[in-house]
């Protein structure tokens, strides 16, 4: 592994942890919410968690620079703004969504941050 591979490879983990992590954090929420449009948004975040997993491990996704990690990221903020929208007037099912909301809009600013960084890191580095 050189050096460019290895920058990529920490981005590319980075984003794609916070995403796995999140999803099967909040994994039991499917199951504990009442209502199916309350279930969607922990759904589709489990299944991002997943398609992140696999994206890194094909290939050698996990040493290419790629904005996969970033637009995986930007879909589960996506997700948790669509369930605040959704399920904004209960009061139950709503809780869990702002404390995701801002897990990932942190997120969001740190991969876009450690993506513009790692562009010039690697600029700098042949």
């Amino acid at each position: 592994m050189n050096i460019r591979e290895s920058i990529n490879r920490g981005f590319n983990l980075l984003a794609v942890s916070i995403v796995g992590l999140s999803g099967f954090a909040f994994l039991p929420e499917i199951f504990l919410e009442h209502d199916i449009p309350d279930k969607v948004d922990d759904i589709v975040l489990l299944v991002l968690g997943i398609v992140g997993i696999f994206w890194y491990r094909q290939k050698n996704n996990r040493f290419a620079r790629s904005r996969m990690p970033l637009i995986l990221v930007g879909l589960a903020l996506l997700t948790k703004i669509g369930a605040l929208i959704i399920e904004f007037n209960d009061a139950a099912s709503v809780g869990d969504d702002f404390g995701a909301l801002i897990l990932f809009v942190l997120s969001f600013g740190l991969v876009w941050y450690q993506y513009s960084k790692t562009k010039k890191l690697l600029e700098s580095s042949q």
